[in-house]
């Protein structure tokens, strides 16, 4: 794996372009974690926060992104390093993103949490955006795709970049 966040990054551009397979190729599981990892990434560059606060990325559950995540770990955004966190319990005061792997968790105490946190919540379970989490990866077309759910994002204080909302699909 590339050292570089940058290299990571393009390793995944190049590897994932298409998810054809994607469920049958072990291989294009691990790629599709890894771009969902650089996204992350992304999502911290790409989003407007309130009030300045590290960067911490926390996983909430069991997912395979657990194994990618850790590449993030001491990366720079804005001249911020980055943190991440996976274990039990989340405290969502301590985080800047949560990647949920379980639906389940998305509740409205929580959403009220990362409301007045300022956290963004992303997930890649079904029917995550619409039922209030904020960016969701989806599967469209044998493609990764980001659904988002602009007014749980608003509710939090967040904006997000016109770049990433222009590759995503706009809940409202």
């Amino acid at each position: 794996m590339p050292k570089s966040v940058l290299g990571f990054l393009l390793f995944c551009a190049c590897a994932c372009c298409s998810l054809q397979g994607f469920a049958d190729d072990s291989q294009s599981v691990g790629r599709e974690y890894q771009l969902k990892t650089a996204y992350l990434f992304h999502f911290a560059e790409l989003a407007e926060w309130p009030t300045a606060s590290p960067v911490t990325i926390c996983l909430q559950g069991n997912s395979p992104i657990h194994t990618y995540l850790p590449i993030l770990d001491g990366q720079a955004i804005h001249n911020t390093e980055v943190q991440v966190k996976m274990g039990f319990p989340i405290v969502v005061a301590e985080c800047r993103i949560i990647f949920m792997s379980d639906l389940h968790v998305l509740s409205p105490s929580l959403l009220e949490q990362a409301y007045k946190q300022h956290v963004l919540i992303v997930s890649d379970a079904t029917g995550f955006a619409a039922k209030g989490g904020m960016i969701e990866f989806a599967l469209r077309d044998n493609k990764l795709k980001l659904v988002v759910n602009l007014q749980s994002v608003k509710q939090a204080g967040l904006k997000l970049s016109s770049k990433l909302l222009r590759m995503a699909e706009i809940l409202e």
